[in-house]
């Protein structure tokens, strides 16, 4: 009864032991190179496939082949994987497409780093669902165009702003004056304006009264500033435009209809 134990016991341990060795080896012939470079190619190539995260991480390491390298950085379900084959990826298609397709915002970003091609930038610039991705992005693109797109329609106020800093377009800066639903960004865009036509409209209509002021400071249309004299619900702006203003007919109906004491007597003050 003994032996037959003992005999079960080192049959049971020989088994093991091949079975070990069996499933090992392909991991054996990564991590330590064999004799033949062609046998060592075919091994490593054939790790890069293997169900195992960590034969195909020891393959990946081992090859210079950027065909196989762009493979797994597409489609390998490791997101450590991915981003390993990224770092040795010089083939401008796969970083692209990494930088656009990838589940991964991380790799996306890893990916943006390396992209030189502004198409992709722009996409990524224009589309990607991360802000800070976006950010990246704008700040490495080149195209005006993409930057405007950004500056009038991207929903982070802070991406807006910083894409309304690198745009020479004055279209564009002053549809931001106009249109910009933040008061920040929309007096940052009057900063930057040279358009009379759209300081005036800022002058009369903005719903802000400190982008007003700021507008009203920027005019140059007499036109313009007479009718603030007239009609600006706010004291200190109708001041202001009083005293710009070169229009006596504007300057005597203040002097007689500003519901403003001190208005009034500025008027009148003025009168010739």
């Amino acid at each position: 009864m003994k032996k037959q134990i003992l005999s079960f016991v080192v049959l049971t341990a020989l088994f093991t032991a091949v079975f070990t060795s069996c499933t090992s080896s392909k991991t054996m012939a990564v991590l330590f190179p064999c004799s033949d470079h062609v046998e060592q190619c075919c091994v490593v190539d054939s790790a890069l496939y293997d169900p195992d995260p960590v034969i195909r991480k020891a393959g990946l390491e081992k090859t210079n082949c950027q065909s196989a390298i762009s493979q797994v950085a597409l489609n390998d379900s490791d997101p450590e994987i991915r981003k390993l084959a990224l770092a040795k990826s010089s083939n401008q298609s796969t970083i692209s497409h990494v930088t656009l397709n990838d589940r991964e915002p991380e790799i996306r970003k890893l990916a943006l780093a390396k992209s030189s091609n502004q198409s992709t930038i722009s996409h990524v610039a224009l589309n990607d669902r991360e802000p800070e991705i976006r950010k990246l992005a704008l700040a490495r693109s080149s195209n005006q165009s993409t930057i405007s797109h950004v500056a009038l329609n991207d929903s982070d106020p802070e991406i807006r702003k910083l894409a309304l800093a690198r745009s020479s377009n004055q279209s564009t800066i002053s549809h931001v004056v106009l249109n910009d639903r933040d008061p920040e960004i929309r007096k940052l865009a009057l900063a930057r304006s040279s358009n009379q036509s759209t300081i005036s409209h800022v002058t009369l209509n903005d719903r802000n009264p400190e982008i007003r002021k700021l507008a009203l400071a920027r005019s140059s249309n007499q036109s313009t500033i007479s009718h603030v004299a007239l009609n600006d619900r706010d004291p200190e702006i109708r001041k202001l435009a009083l005293a710009r203003s070169s229009n006596q007919s504007t300057i005597r109906h203040v002097a007689l209809n500003d519901s403003d004491p001190e208005i009034r007597k500025l008027a009148q003050q003025r009168l010739n």
